[in-house]
């Protein structure tokens, strides 16, 4: 390396060095005014889980990859810690995403840097548009600010998590480093879905009873409910499966296959099909994308027979009650959310009915149309027709056919970048790897997409983009050179 040379990255490590450094001062500064008015309201015992979301908020603005790492554990387990600030709640890693998101933006400007080239940067901006002309919707409709705002940032605000790893992960350590604590976050819920499932400790008595009765036993929930925890195992089992095969040492491996079997228990005490068939998908994606080794494929069957044979009989015995008739409550109820949906895209189809949107689906299915709600507040959480069960028909209901064909327009940018990448000879065998992991995931989590509305749940849709940006930088990188690449000087700062 020339003197020059060495000299500038000197200099840039400085930098970095300082800028970090004085974000942290900032930060300090801003925490300790907080901490000033928590004393004076927060219970005691909740002092000592402010203080460590203060630190990881320092640590986030004072080193940027170790902010997505912090952000990306953060999201499973900790997205329970949530404070309500003008009727709408905020959770801890939203909190970090958007501090993080600021720092890094003042910092895009400031070293006038350029966007990635290749990204959906048009389809991202119609998607933007779709959301912010929902919103203005939602309000002329009268669905009141605060419920607006609350769907707006469920459905567009996590797209600054996918910016910031679009713009900050640059090579495959930094991908490994985000998602092993994506997954370590992830294997601690199903840890705690698991003990859910055998002990119901933590399990509403009113949900404990709906479980006897229509599954004959508990369902393993966490924090969340049974349907999101089956789709966040879906999440999170791909990168596991990344991980496994990107891993150096035998103590690794077997710690990772625990963790994967853990995943899928989780998945299947949750009794819920729909997170089963995505898992499958996700599964038969992986196998096929990987390079089946002597060694893998082995692992692979040892892991279908002891499936097979320890959880084969509970999965059989939930699947074989599914019927295609009227009497089969879980179709039966999906056909009427489905047909309320449709009944609302008839009668708004461009714009739908905004953000924030309430409508009665008794009254709807009563006429056979869109009848609007009577009430002009919000109808209670409790009451029907707050959701169609569905990501896609949520967002043609709220957003009309303009946001729908906007997130088309992302998810298909993504599908053909991953499927270039797919295609490609890589250079890079466990970037490769971590890539279709992360793929497979995204892939099984749409599948399941259709029949909930994840969106509903912001872990879920955090979760989502955070993984979304993960795939499109990798598939990038892959499609261009065959490999992640390197970070220039300075980067992980």
């Amino acid at each position: 390396m020339s003197a020059p040379l060495a000299q500038s990255e000197d200099a840039l490590a400085r930098r970095a060095k300082v800028m970090a450094f004085g974000w942290l001062g900032v930060f300090a500064g801003l925490a300790a005014l907080t901490w000033g008015v928590a004393l004076s309201s927060w219970p005691p015992l909740l002092l000592p889980a402010g203080a460590v979301a203060l630190l990881c908020g320092g640590v986030a603005l004072a080193h940027t990859q170790l902010g997505l790492c912090i952000v990306a554990f953060a999201i499973v387990p900790l997205g329970v810690i949530q404070v309500e600030l003008l009727s709408i709640t905020v959770n801890l890693p939203e909190a970090l995403i958007l501090l993080l998101f600021a720092k890094e933006a003042l910092r895009f400007v400031l070293r006038e840097e350029r966007p990635v080239r290749g990204a959906p940067w048009a389809a991202l901006g119609l998607y933007l548009l779709a959301s912010v002309i929902a919103l203005a919707t939602g309000l002329r409709n009268g669905n009141g600010l605060a419920p607006a705002l609350q769907d707006f940032r469920q459905f567009a605000e996590y797209l600054a998590l996918y910016l910031l790893v679009l713009h900050r992960v640059a090579t495959r350590r930094q991908a490994t480093q985000i998602l092993a604590a994506f997954v370590s976050g992830g294997f601690l819920i199903a840890v705690h879905g698991v003990l859910q499932h055998f002990t119901g400790i933590g399990i509403p008595g009113h949900q404990m009873l709906s479980d006897l009765i229509y599954h004959g036993g508990a369902r393993s929930g966490s924090f969340y409910g049974a349907t999101p925890l089956g789709a966040i195992m879906v999440l999170t089992l791909g990168p596991t499966l990344g991980l496994i095969l990107n891993a150096k040492n035998k103590r690794t491996r077997l710690l990772l296959y625990g963790v994967a079997a853990t995943l899928v228990c989780a998945a299947v005490f949750t009794h819920t099909r729909a997170s089963w068939v995505a898992m499958a998908l996700l599964l038969i994606f992986f196998f096929f994308s990987m390079r089946k080794t002597p060694a893998a494929i082995m692992a692979a069957m040892a892991a279908a027979v002891l499936f097979s044979a320890v959880l084969g009989p509970f999965v059989y015995q939930r699947m074989a009650k599914l019927r295609i008739t009227k009497s089969e409550r879980s179709l039966h109820q999906r056909m009427q959310y489905y047909a309320t949906a449709w009944h609302i895209f008839r009668a708004h189809p461009v714009f739908g009915l905004g953000w924030g949107c309430y409508y009665n689906q008794a009254e709807i299915l009563a006429n056979g149309r869109y009848v609007p709600a009577k009430a002009p507040a919000r109808i209670a959480e409790s009451a029907p027709g707050v959701t169609v069960h569905s990501a896609y028909l949520q967002l043609l209901v709220k957003s009309g056919a303009l946001g729908l064909l906007a997130f088309g327009l992302v998810l298909l940018h993504w599908l053909l970048l991953a499927r270039k990448a797919y295609q490609r000879e890589s250079r890079d065998e466990a970037g490769h790897h971590l890539f279709i992991g992360v793929t497979a995931s995204l892939a099984g989590y749409l599948l399941h997409s259709a029949f909930e509305n994840f969106f509903q749940w912001p872990v879920m849709s955090q979760a989502f983009w955070l993984l979304m940006g993960l795939s499109t930088i990798m598939a990038l990188r892959l499609a261009e050179h065959g490999g992640i690449g390197h970070a220039p000087p300075g980067a992980e700062t």
